[in-house]
């Protein structure tokens, strides 16, 4: 006999010895047959409900548990490579930059080999021969600058000496300049002396002897040496 069915089958046991009593006329023996019958029945139920609950906890369905790839399997690196992201710093190529900062002013000279930014007030001259000088908005130079690119949007009095120099919307020059490349834009200003620089001035003599002997060709060339060597 299972179990399962022993409650049930002690409460038919006693639900007959009801009956044989009720038959008889054993009212004593009716009466607790009858009672210990209800009894075993309701054990039976719950007994049930209580493993069918026991039965759902044992089949309920256990997660997957994926595997960690290992160094021993030929597909763990790129496993491990897609699951793993590095985060490389970006490194960046730019040159630092020698700044002088708004309200603050510098009495004395600047040599820099990097990009100058003059935010503030500089009393004193300024040398970068290979690097960019900036005089930014309200930015103030008084002294010489030389540079290979001059860019002012400030105020400079002095000497300039650069390349390629710009005067920005808001710019001031008032002093010599001596340049190669030079631009103004609209409310710019320069006030004093304005000199191409000598290896500019050969240049533009050479093409321009060029550019004769060119159309010249009937020009003896002992004439075109003389030339060349007046340069």
């Amino acid at each position: 006999m299972k179990k399962t069915y022993l409650f049930l089958n002690t409460s038919f046991f006693f639900w007959f010895l009801t009956l044989i009593g009720w038959f008889f006329s054993y009212s004593a023996i009716t009466l607790f047959s009858f009672v210990l019958s209800i009894l075993f029945l309701i054990l039976h139920f719950n007994q049930k409900k209580v493993s069918k609950m026991f039965t759902k906890r044992q089949n309920k369905p256990t997660p997957e548990v994926t595997p960690i790839p290992t160094a021993s399997t030929p597909e763990a690196p790129a496993k491990l490579e897609e699951q793993i992201t590095i985060a490389t710093p970006t490194i960046s190529e730019e040159k630092s930059n020698t700044i002088i900062s708004r309200d603050v002013i510098f009495e004395g000279n600047i040599t820099s080999n990097e990009q100058v930014h003059i935010y503030g007030k500089v009393i004193g001259n300024i040398i970068g021969k290979n690097n960019t000088v900036k005089v930014m908005l309200n930015g103030q130079v008084t002294g010489n600058i030389t540079s290979k690119e001059l860019i002012v949007n400030g105020r400079v009095e002095g000497e300039c000496l650069s390349d390629s120099i710009s005067i920005e919307n808001n710019g001031e020059i008032h002093g010599t300049i001596q340049y190669s490349n030079l631009s103004i834009k609209k409310g710019g200003i320069l006030s004093g002396q304005a000199k191409v620089k000598e290896a500019t001035l050969h240049n533009e003599k050479v093409t321009q002897l060029k550019d004769r002997v060119k159309h010249d060709l009937h020009t003896p060339t002992d004439n075109i040496d003389k030339d060349i060597a007046s340069i």
